[in-house]
Formats: structure tokens, sequence, C-alpha cells
């Protein structure tokens, strides 16, 4: 729901809604509550068109207890003056709000349109007659769980009127956890496996039980850490590391030991080239906090149901995306349906208990995917002796956000996040709550490159690029052909970098001796040094482009065919191999550059500016200058002091230090707000 936020005294709530909303929120708006103001303007409360009900809220009611500030409830079905002003626009607003609904929900149409067939009394409109409140409120529920309408509503936050119709609002009209599927779970133990396998097996296991792990009805504990902060007095891992976790099905109790899964982890932790098992760490919740508001109060018994959020304390290790199992979840429950206490049998003939064990050993969600950083910061401390606390501090905040990558060598300390305003969150944080101040540099933006495909057709090598050099009296032989194309099929010209992909075709494969069906798991733990040097030299190249220092993006290089004299000669072979994958890429680059078709990508950013009406011209103007690109100028009233909204795609270069500039053009009036939105072609 659209909570509208009041901050002064004049009465700005309104039944009605405007185009610029129902643009930015891609839904119609319906009006759920409407104002009710004496002419002197003095905000005193609200009607819920809904229920038909007046709540009238007691003087400064911001500063009184809950217990005191409960508003007085007037059903307006017990008027006696059917001809008052309040009663008579609530009922024209709940005749609109009727008629929007008729629009997007056809069994609200049903009703409308029969209804409107009923012959009533003059004086009573069939539409407010025939249609019940629990059938608008049914209506308001489908509508707004398929994303068709937003319902609205108005109040003040700060006098702590309208609150209580947001939060019935919730209970009544958004999704709660039955209403959406579990989450989609992997199997760590099978990371060997093809993608089909491991879908089909997936698709089975829906098939065979209706409530699966990480449904709120499963008995099994699962819960996902979605963030980590860190409290001082609070956190019972020395640095006051307190995690906020969502319990998707079991119970999580303190002083519980869970199994930590972190998805990031599995990636790095693979062992040379055999398929061990990995030992998953296992720590005790140390306690809870109670979540109210900003009070984080300690709870003895604390205990969070499924479907609830909880506070942990006393968990070292764990990071945001991370997966926590209990370490007796395997023997809590069994999927799938029991008859007369027997077990089903899966199709494959095993029995639950066995597959259910496997199951929940290396089971995890999909964790966290950031962002790629698209502006670096060089920050040094001011003192030597400094340093170190700012590597802590650093190290603190990169567990607390993941999109921001740190990176420290002798010289410097690196920083790099996804804009200029979280460059100075970050700095601000460094400064307010550890106490240090840094020198920083000069802004660097992160450039990629990438090739102007014609359609779906990548481009090849001419035929197989000879690699033949003598490098340290030892001789390196290798030939390759190769085809780049592009990674997605995406019409937009602005979308996140992806990095590049290197597959293998057939022909490769049957040159390494390799199993068809193997998967890239495979092919980097359980195939020989040379096939691993190929993919990584492949990789190596790809990273450094031919216009600048910039990593290549967005494509798929394709190695077509391989060959080599020293395919007997296994020690120099891996090498041979990665010069020459590498020297097949750095030709056909080349080439693409001379022919003009590598070019270079820039971070862009989507601007919205709040500037006065009378200055529009000039931001436009200076939007313009930086190669911005103008979407919508959403203008305000014909008055000096009223305010416009500019809409506007923006490379990140030209916005460093914008915030100044718009000071400037709009006398210190002017707002401004930047998201990432991709990289787009220079």
């Amino acid at each position: 729901p659209l909570y509208r936020v009041e901050n002064d005294g004049q009465n700005h709530g309104s039944s009605g809604t405007n185009d610029s909303t129902t643009t930015t929120l891609g839904a119609d708006i319906v009006a759920g509550t409407l104002d009710q103001s004496p002419p002197h303007g003095e905000f005193i409360g609200l009607i819920d068109i809904v229920h038909m009900r007046a709540l009238i809220y007691p003087p400064g009611a911001e500063y009184l207890s809950i217990e005191d500030a409960i508003p007085t409830v007037v059903h307006l079905s017990s008027l006696e003056d059917k001809d008052c002003q309040p009663l008579e626009a609530a009922l024209d607003a709940r005749r609109d709000l009727i008629t929007s609904l008729a629009d997007v929900d056809d069994t609200m149409e049903d009703l409308y349109l029969h209804a409107m067939e009923c012959e009533d009394d003059e004086n009573d409109c069939p539409i407010l007659s025939n249609i019940s409140t629990s059938q608008i409120q049914s209506s308001l529920r489908r509508m707004t769980l398929s994303k068709s309408i937003m319902p609205t509503m108005c109040g003040a936050a700060l006098r702590g009127i309208g609150v209580e119709p947001v939060l019935d609002g919730v209970a009544e009209f958004l999704p709660c956890p039955l209403d959406r599927l579990p989450p989609q779970l992997s199997l760590c133990a099978d990371s060997n496996r093809s993608r089909q396998q491991k879908q089909k097996q997936q698709q089975e296991e829906q098939t065979q039980s209706a409530v699966r792990l990480g449904h709120p009805l499963h008995p099994s504990t699962l819960a996902y850490v979605f963030k980590v902060v860190h409290m001082k007095g609070r956190g019972g891992s020395g640095d006051g590391r307190v995690a906020f976790a969502r319990v998707y099905s079991g119970t999580l109790k303190a002083r519980d030991t869970v199994r930590v899964i972190s998805p990031s982890a599995l990636a790095m932790n693979e062992d040379g080239g055999k398929n061990k098992k990995q030992k998953h760490p296992t720590e005790r919740v140390g306690g809870m906090l109670e979540l109210s508001g900003g009070q984080f109060d300690n709870l003895p018994e604390g205990k969070c149901m499924s479907g609830d959020v909880c506070a942990l304390v006393g968990l070292k290790g764990v990071v945001t995306g991370d997966t926590l199992l209990l370490t007796s979840a395997s023997t809590d429950a069994l999927p799938g349906d029991q008859t007369n206490g027997k077990k089903k049998k899966s199709k494959s003939g095993k029995n639950n208990d066995d597959h259910w064990k496997q199951y929940l050993e290396g089971v995890h969600l999909a964790g966290l995917t950031s962002p790629k950083p698209v502006l670096t910061l060089r920050i040094e401390a001011n003192s030597s002796s400094e340093q170190s606390r700012l590597s802590a501090a650093l190290a603190l905040l990169a567990v607390e956000d993941p999109s921001l990558v740190v990176k420290e060598t002798p010289t410097n300390t690196l920083i790099s996040g996804l804009g200029e305003l979280h460059m100075e969150i970050v700095l601000d944080r460094l400064r307010r709550e550890f106490g240090l101040e840094v020198r920083t540099g000069k802004p660097a933006v992160a450039y990629r490159e990438t090739v102007l495909f014609d359609g779906d057709e990548g481009v090849e090598t001419d035929g197989f690029v000879e690699y033949d050099r003598t490098v340290g009296g030892v001789q390196l032989q290798g030939a390759v052909r190769l085809r780049l194309s592009p990674l997605s099929t995406s019409e937009s010209s602005c979308i996140p970098p992806e990095d590049p992909l290197v597959t293998l075709s057939p022909e490769t494969r049957e040159f390494f001796n390799m199993d068809p069906l193997a998967s890239s798991d495979e092919i980097e733990h359980k195939y020989p040094p040379a096939l691993k040097a190929l993919l990584s030299g492949a990789r190596g190249s790809l990273k450094r482009g031919r216009l600048g220092p910039y990593p290549l993006a967005n494509l798929t290089c394709h190695i077509l065919e391989v060959d080599s004299e020293m395919a007997t000669s296994p020690d120099t072979m891996p090498g041979a191999m990665r010069a020459a994958a590498a020297n097949a890429i750095t030709t056909l680059l080349e080439t693409l550059k001379n022919d003009g078709r590598l070019v270079v990508l820039e971070p862009k950013m989507t601007v919205e500016v709040s500037v006065p009406t009378g200055r529009v011209g000039d931001v436009l103007s200076d939007l313009t200058t930086r190669r911005g690109t103008v979407d919508d100028v959403a203008t305000g009233d014909d008055n000096t002091h009223a305010k416009s909204m500019v809409h506007a795609e923006v490379p990140l270069i030209e916005i460093l230090g914008y915030a100044n500039s718009l000071r400037s053009l709009t006398g210190g009036e002017g707002a401004f707000s930047a998201e990432y939105k991709g990289h787009a072609q220079q």
C-alpha cells in the first residue's frame, strides 16, 4: 500500500490519485481511505471507505501512549443526518472504488453489472446496496496479489494518525507465506551433476511431496540470513555481530546449534579434482533480540516460528545470504506422504529416509547476488597507526554490505561500490561509527568493453590461430579456433554487464577425451591440467580489452577446435594451451577493433531531480550538457514554489559532484536521487 507521510499542519490528504503516481508504481491506484477535515484544515482523522467508518483521533495523539491514542470509531451507517458532507463524500469514494475494481476484476465486474440490473428505491444506489464489504475486501486482495491494483491509504505518521488502517491493510491484502511457493533449494552434494539432471530431480520432488522443505507447514527448520549488522555490546561474537534471519519452515530457538551453509563458499572450497564431502561449520545461537522499533532487548527464551523474522547473536562466521539448518534436522521429518505409518518409495526405489538425509546434508537457498561495482575510490588513513583500524572497520562494513568491495595492497586501499552516494555513506560511517578520518583520491568509473554483433550471429577466427614460440628453452605450440557470440538477447541498450562465458564444442571435448555430457564442475575438477589451462587462458584474455584496461562483458567465447603437436608432452601441454587460447582471443579482438566493432560500455544512472517549476529549464539544459537523456518531466502547478520532477538517464561519470551544481542552479531548493541502471555504449 502507498502510505503518504504528513509533516506539517495542512491537510494534504485526498482520495484521488494523479497520473505520475500511477506511472511510478506501475499499477492502478485505488483509494482505501478518505481524509476527514473540518473547514479550518486541521487533520483529525480519516474515513475508511471499505468498512464505511470514521476514525477520529484524540488531539496530540503523537504524544500519547498506544492505549490512549486509540481512535474513536464512528460507523457511518448509524448517522442520523444522511445528507452530511462526510457521508456523501464517503459514498462517492466507495462508488469510485467499486468502479475501479470492476475495471480489473472479472468477479467484481459481474457483481457490478448484476447490481445495475437490480431495481432499488430512487434514493439508493444499486451498486452500494448490492455489493457487500466482504466482496470488496475479497476483490481488493485478489487484485493486490495479482499486482493489478495498489490500494492507497492516507495518514500522518508524525501525528500517529492512520497507522492502524495501514497495519490492517497489510494483514488483509498483502500475501502471506502460504500464498507463495516454497523457495527454490539447491543441493551441495550434487554440484557435479548437469543442470538437466538437477531440474529433473527437483520436478520429481515437487510431485512427490506437497509440503516440501521451506514450506511454512514443514516441521524441519530452514532459515535465511538476509542482513548482518554490528551492534556494540549486543552480539556475542566480540565484534557485536547480529544476524537478521527469516525462518521459512520449522522453529528456531535460542541455544540451538545450527549448520551454516554459505553459497559463496561452495564455489571456493572445491579441493583439487576430487569431489570430497564438504563439511559445513556449525555454530550455536547465543541468543535472540526482541525486534521492537529501534529497541533491541534480549529474549531469555527466544523462539522464532516459520514466517517470522528474528535477530540472532553469537554467530561468528555468518554473512548475508547464508542458510541455517539445525544439526538434528535430518531426523525431524520425512518428505512425502505417509499412509498407515508406511513411508512411500520414490520412483528410483530408494527409501525417502535415506533421500531426506542426503537432501539435508547440503541443501541451501540461492543466497544473495550483489551487482558489480561501478565506482572505485582510493582511500588512506591519516597516519600509519590508524591503518590497522581502517582495515578492521572496512572488513566489518564489507560483511554488512555485500555490494561493497574492498581491495587492500601494501601501497593503497581501494573501495568499490554502486555509485557516489554509496561511497559517501561508507566514508560517513567510517567517520561517525569508527572515528576515522580518511583521505580520498579521485573516483574511477568501472568501464567495460564488448563487441557489436550483427543480431545473434557471432564472429569467428579465420581458421586456426597458430601459436608457436620458445620460452625459456621450452617450445610451446598450439592452435585454437573459436567464436565470440552475444551472451544474451536483450533488446535494451542499457543492461548490467555479465562476465564472459567460455564453452567447449563437442570437437574440443573429444580432443581431451572428455565425456560429452560432462558438467562445468567436472570439467574444472576431474579432467587433465591442459583443459583447465585452456579455460584459464581464455578467461584471462577476456579480462582485458583492446581499447583500454577494461574487461569484456556480455559475450560468450565458444572454443570450436583445438590442435597441438605437444599432446604427448604432459609437462608443456598446459602452458601451450593457455598461450594458444589467449593468443586466439587477442588476435580476434584486434581484428574487431580495426573494424570498429569493439566499443566501450559506461555505467548509466537513472536520475530523479526534484526542482522548483521555475528552474526546470535550467536543469534540463544542464542535464543535456552532461550527455543525459530526459525521459519524463512531471510539472507542478504554475507556482514559483511548486515542485516538478525530472526523470533522466545520465552517465555516472557526468554526475559526480552533481549535488553542488544542482544547489547552484536551484538556489538550494533542488534535490536528486540516482540509481544504477546498467552499462550502455559510450
